[in-house]
């Protein structure tokens, strides 16, 4: 048996005898840090017995009883440090086994827990510069781990300097959110939705921005991706969630046309267990009728995580909230499951008008996807409209609402009332 370590607090004599493999100087090592994805929900949906099975499965599986390993050290929940021996491999093999056991060990706890989409992240650490002490070492291989944290289709990441300061600019911006979501900094735009046959406003869709400190306005690809893949987005939809129950609030107590207006949710947040509970407070808090406030989820939350947010949905949905699928064609479309997906509209992603309106095959297959759509009772919404053409296009195909700079950047909410809280109106 290797020396698996287990210490609740501290990990001293992991690194000690770290310290000690390094000073050996027999063996070429290679630093291991692992974590595993959606953990806490074993513990949620299968009992915190099974949760305490998995860590011991983890620690036998990639540690006590692999020969490679030389040491471990268990973090207290689904985290893991090791010093590998790889004297006998070159580092190629050594991704290739650590990638195909996490393959392996996915598809065990894939069948054991099948409401749970686990994945396994390894970071790794080739110490070859003998300047590096065990300290640093530990901390390279984490800094390889975070940099693929949330992106499901990699298990490996080797250490380079471009790890590193990938992981330093993402904790500025994230340090950076957290600063200005504390002062009141974070933005409420609305970009409208349009009826193409009545020329008017039908809705809106919440859009974020963030404002610095001198004023500058921080568009979401810079600082979304980041906060996706280090686990805050939930703080940024709690946040974008409740100024769209104010901002509809505000159009009631001042006599305005109130919209129905959707707000993307991250999965991380719509799979939160409280997630219904804390939307049905809001509601009873403002006093907003429901049908007035739609959840946009991305499709793939849809095609991986059915079974697990049905109860969610139909939960949302039986109080009159309405469900839209966001970006739809903009990843792997399941067909199949078109009919089964429990939402309200399906939004077809920008890229769709973008590149497909724009050949003869393309333009075939949104024709057909449109018709098939509406066949089963879904509202169809097309984003990225940019132009006349495209417009027509998409009308052609009976596609009524559309989405995009043709008709209107996304604008301030205050902006987004003072355009049309009189009059729906486009003429």
């Amino acid at each position: 048996m290797n020396n698996y370590i287990t210490i609740q607090s501290g990990n001293s004599q992991f690194i000690r005898q770290a310290v000690s493999l390094i000073e050996e100087n027999e063996k070429e090592l290679a630093f291991i840090a692992l974590d595993i994805s959606n953990f806490k929900y074993i513990n949620d949906f299968y009992s915190m017995k099974e949760g305490d099975q998995v860590m011991e499965d983890i620690a036998s599986f990639f540690f006590i009883d692999d020969p490679l390993c030389l040491v471990a050290y268990g973090m207290g929940f689904d985290q893991f440090r090791a010093v590998y021996n790889m004297t006998d491999m070159s580092k190629e093999e050594l991704i290739s086994y650590l990638t195909q056991k996490s393959h392996e060990f996915e598809r065990i706890l894939s069948a054991r827990y099948p409401l749970v989409y686990n994945h396994v992240y390894i970071g790794i650490y080739f110490y070859e510069d003998r300047t590096v002490d065990a300290r640093m070492a530990i901390d390279r291989s984490n800094l390889a781990k975070k940099a693929i944290k949330s992106t499901f289709h990699t298990n490996c990441q080797v250490f380079t300097d471009n790890n590193c300061k990938a992981h330093y600019e993402n904790m500025n911006m994230a340090n950076l959110f957290m600063r200005l979501s504390a002062n009141g900094n974070i933005e409420l735009y609305i970009q409208p939705k349009i009826s193409i046959t009545g020329n008017c406003v039908v809705g809106g869709e919440a859009l974020v921005r963030m404002r610095d400190q001198q004023g500058g306005i921080i568009m979401p690809g810079r600082f979304v991706p980041v906060l996706e893949q280090i686990g805050l987005i939930d703080r940024l939809d709690k946040i974008m969630i409740e100024k769209v129950f104010a901002f509809q609030r505000q159009c009631l107590d001042t006599q305005k046309i109130v919209y129905p207006i959707s707000v993307n949710v991250s999965k991380q947040e719509f799979t939160n267990l409280k997630f219904a509970e804390n939307i049905f407070r809001l509601q009873k808090q403002y006093q907003i009728e429901p049908g007035l406030i739609e959840f946009e989820l991305v499709e793939s939350t849809f095609v991986n995580n059915l079974s697990s947010i049905i109860e969610t949905i139909s939960c949302l949905r039986k109080e009159g909230f309405l469900i839209s699928v966001d970006d739809f064609g903009a990843g792997y479309s399941s067909l199949n499951q078109i009919a089964n997906i429990p939402a309200d509209t399906i939004k077809l992603d920008g890229i769709f008008a973008r590149e497909s309106l724009y050949t003869n095959k393309g333009r075939a297959v949104i024709k057909s996807l449109i018709t098939m759509l509406k066949d089963v009772h879904y509202q169809v919404v097309f984003e990225g409209i940019e132009n006349q053409e495209q417009l027509e296009l998409a009308a052609s195909y009976g596609c009524d609402t559309v989405q995009g700079f043709y008709y209107s950047p996304p604008v301030m909410a205050q902006e987004f009332v003072n355009k049309y809280g009189t009059t729906a109106s486009l003429k």
